[in-house]
């Protein structure tokens, strides 16, 4: 049993909580919570924080990508009373580290629905695996844009308007699809073979390596952020 005061390890509180992804499915908002994805490399959690409520006392003790479907601020007050606020627009990503027990509190005109990845890879790691020649950031730069690179992860943001397309490029990490707009896809790999694909808003996928180009056959942009963990 927890006693009074004590902190909360490796848990989000009650009041940032998620919703399960069965088969590919999401809702927002991301109220009641679970876990879509906990694998050996990644723990991912979707929640609602409610504005005006402050959490119980919790740590984080790894590192972690943050991505906000909603504009606001998380208010973060340490033990010693220091406050650091995070402020964020929807479709904003954040890098955090391992943090020490606080509390958190939402400021923001209604629930806020949060991405959170949780890294299992060692903070001090040393990445083996190279980029491809075909690194989609550098073979279609038009498109990619670079969030976030560290000896952890990468995080790429993919833009493309109504009827535009991506080149064949390659992926050589398995990453997380976070998809900021809904989308209707046509991808083509390596070989020429193509299949459509449709995502909903927050429609989370879990890709493994591989090449391929993408078009937009949607009405309107398609927007998504690509979590990349490196090995």
């Amino acid at each position: 049993m927890k006693r009074k005061g004590e902190a909360i390890v490796s848990k989000i509180p009650p009041v940032l909580i998620a919703v399960l992804i069965c088969g590919g499915q999401a809702a927002l908002p991301f109220s009641p919570a679970t876990t879509p994805f906990d694998n050996k490399v990644v723990r991912v959690q979707l929640s609602a924080g409610l504005p005006g409520v402050i959490t119980p006392p919790h740590v984080h003790l790894t590192n972690r990508v943050m991505i906000y479907f909603d504009a606001g601020t998380n208010k973060i007050t340490y033990q010693n009373g220091k406050i650091s606020p995070e402020v964020f627009r929807a479709g904003d990503v954040q890098w955090n580290n391992a943090m020490g027990t606080h509390v958190a509190e939402i400021i923001a005109a209604g629930p806020v629905n949060i991405a959170h990845i949780e890294l299992k890879s060692p903070p001090d790691m040393v990445p083996a695996v190279a980029y491809a020649a075909l690194d989609p950031l550098k073979v279609d730069p038009g498109h990619y844009k670079m969030e976030i690179d560290n000896n952890q992860v990468r995080v790429l943001r993919l833009h493309l308007s109504r009827g535009e397309k991506t080149v064949l490029h390659e992926d050589v990490f398995e990453r997380l699809l976070v998809p900021l707009t809904a989308g209707k896809l046509k991808t083509i790999d390596a070989a020429g073979r193509t299949k459509t694909v449709a995502y909903k808003r927050a429609q989370l996928q879990w890709l493994l390596p591989g090449k391929e180009a993408e078009e937009n056959l949607g009405g309107q942009p398609y927007e998504a952020l690509i979590v990349e963990f490196k090995k």
